[in-house]
């Protein structure tokens, strides 16, 4: 008996011994079967301790990774090394069990936070994402990352955010991650746990170079103290002859166009620059490493606690290790800090430089036309005005079928909803009703429709006005912002709007006038407050908003000017006078 008890365990410990050598998912995952295409790969991470199963005899090869998950994994892969718990993210308390992880990944730079306080652990991972990811780990081992492949072949090479370009990019270079099929990526669905096993197999083979000494960079553009005008050449020209009284607008609306080279709409394409659109500063630095990574900071603070809300052209650079960057949407009149970081080592000096008191804010939107920014200049009382929570412009897709004019290209899309962080879209067009918007879906831009039609009396009685207090309802609602507002051109009822929101905001009546008579740079053609038209004896015949700021003045004969004779119109209407003073001092800044 003794004896036969001995020969059980024997095999029994030899059955433990056996399963103990054998990769886990060969005898643990019921999901993961001989022929699924994955199991090498999974059988691979998991033999090599990367990842684990997710219970009860199941690895779900199909489900996303988190952001948890992906940094748990390259974590393990660096040995587990012990780091000291830091309050840095709200979400990620000490003791979880990615906890460690998260914190590796954060001091060395290989990911950051959603937010300055957040970094998500438990959010799907995209496949753009997850190349980023990857790209800054490899930077961190100090490896060569500057190999790239040309994704023009792909599709949807154009839905990649511009972040993630570089990385993903580099990514498919190196056959870490592979197309979804022949000519699509899919930057923007989600990385599965078998797809990363994969890409985890696939990087243990890929010999990198090792870069095996620390770059040195040096700042050069733009210089410390800088003072750049970020308004386009041409839009500065028209607001120093609409200043100088170059051109009269109410004697002859035709003469707001005069001063242009060409009198016909093709100008503007054959002239290679949308007139609406504002100058780019170029950053250009130096490095004595080809090979490293580089990242452009750009921050309003000194200490780059925040990035700045702009965008970024591609970094592009020449053989003597010179770099450069284009970078558009910079508010005016705005002191900016900015460095550069090679795979965050070798830091450049920290430069600073002044946007100039530009009299607008233009925006790029790529696709987009006449978009700009409420607040950047002073009113008449010589006060600035809050930049980055309301803007105007044009609208930002399709308007019929046979229109391609006003349609954001996937770049111009991802500008509003992430650079801008646009929150809220407000449509004024009456042909909008019944279309489908997709736009309020993108980037989770919530989509609000207020039609109306062209003419301005009406609305200051009955359904007009009625439509004009839903209008101001959502434009001084502060859980709105950032807020973009448009009709179809960004011209009349989006300038009339803007007209009185910019009447509250204590602008002058020229200013007024200038501020609408800008539109006239757009591809829209000529606009003019006095709209241009001329009756059978020649006389300029008024323009909607001239009889809507003229009926304010007949129905208000006790108020001062336009600027009190809007509020006066909007509290009539049901507008609380305590919202339009909140707005006021939200918006003014001392």
């Amino acid at each position: 008996m003794k004896k036969l008890i001995s020969l059980v365990l024997a095999v029994l410990f030899a059955a433990s011994a056996l399963a103990a050598a054998l990769p886990a998912s060969a005898v643990s995952f019921r999901d993961v079967d001989d022929g699924r295409w994955s199991k090498a790969d999974i059988d691979y991470a998991v033999e090599k301790g990367y990842m684990n199963g997710t219970g009860e005899g199941l690895f779900s090869p199909r489900d996303p990774m988190t952001r948890a998950m992906v940094v748990t994994v390259l974590w393990r892969r660096e040995g587990s090394p012990r780091v000291k718990y830091s309050a840095d993210f709200t979400d990620v308390p000490d003791g979880k069990w990615y906890t460690s992880a998260v914190l590796w990944a954060k001091n060395s730079g290989i990911v950051n936070g959603t937010s300055e306080t957040k970094y998500s652990p438990l959010s799907d991972v995209t496949r753009e994402q997850l190349a980023a990811i990857i790209m800054r780990y490899t930077a961190y081992l100090r490896y060569n990352t500057a190999l790239r492949r040309d994704l023009k072949g792909y599709s949807d090479a154009g839905e990649i955010s511009g972040y993630a370009y570089d990385a993903l990019s580099w990514a498919v270079r190196f056959g870490l991650i592979t197309g979804t099929s022949d000519t699509t990526l899919s930057p923007r669905g989600f990385a599965t746990r078998e797809q990363f096993a994969a890409i985890l197999r696939r990087y243990d083979g890929v010999k990198f170079s090792y870069a095996n000494k620390l770059a040195k960079a040096e700042a050069i553009l733009p210089e410390d103290g800088d003072v750049i005008s970020v308004m386009n050449p041409l839009a500065a020209k028209f607001v120093r002859r609409f200043e100088n009284g170059d051109f009269d607008s109410e004697e002859d609306p035709e003469l707001v166009y005069s001063w242009l080279p060409s009198a016909q709409t093709d100008f503007f394409l054959e002239s290679g620059i949308n007139l609406t659109y504002p100058a780019s500063v170029n950053f250009v630095w130096k490095c004595d490493d080809p090979t490293r990574l580089m990242i452009l900071d750009i921050s309003e603070d000194e200490k780059f606690s925040t990035a700045a809300s702009l965008t970024k052209g591609r970094i592009t650079f020449t053989p003597d290790g010179t770099y450069s960057c284009s970078v558009t949407n910079f508010k005016v009149a705005t002191k900016y800090y900015w460095r550069v970081r090679t795979d965050f080592r070798a830091v450049t000096e920290t430069r600073s430089f002044t946007t100039a008191p530009d009299r607008f804010r233009q925006i790029y939107l790529e696709g987009g036309d006449n978009v700009r920014d409420i607040g950047g200049d002073v009113n008449r009382d010589g006060k600035r005005i809050r930049q980055g929570v309301i803007y105007r412009g044009g609208e930002p897709e399709d308007y019929t079928a046979e229109d391609k004019d006003h349609l954001l290209t996937q770049e111009g899309r991802r500008i509003l909803g992430v650079d801008l962080g646009i929150k809220t879209r407000l449509d004024l067009q009456a042909g909008s009703v019944g279309k489908e918007r997709g736009l309020g879906e993108w980037y989770g831009v919530r989509y609000v429709l207020r039609p109306c039609e062209e003419g301005w009396t009406p609305c200051l009685t009955g359904e007009g006005a009625e439509w004009f207090r839903e209008i101001f309802e959502v434009v001084l609602d502060p859980d709105n912002y950032p807020l973009y507002f448009h009709c179809y051109a960004g011209a009349d009822r989006t300038g009339t709007v803007g007209a009185c929101i910019d009447a509250l905001l204590g602008f002058s009546m020229e200013d007024l006038k200038l501020r609408f008579d800008i539109t006239s740079l757009s591809l829209i053609w000529q606009r003019s407050w006095y709209d241009g038209e001329k009756d059978d004896t020649g006389a300029v015949i008024e323009s909607n908003r001239v009889n809507f700021f003229n009926g304010l003045a007949e129905a208000f004969p006790e108020a001062a000017d336009h600027c009190e004779q809007v509020e006066a119109f909007l509290i009539s209407i049901g507008i609380e006078k305590e919202k339009i003073d909140a707005f006021r001092d939200y918006m003014i800044l001392d």
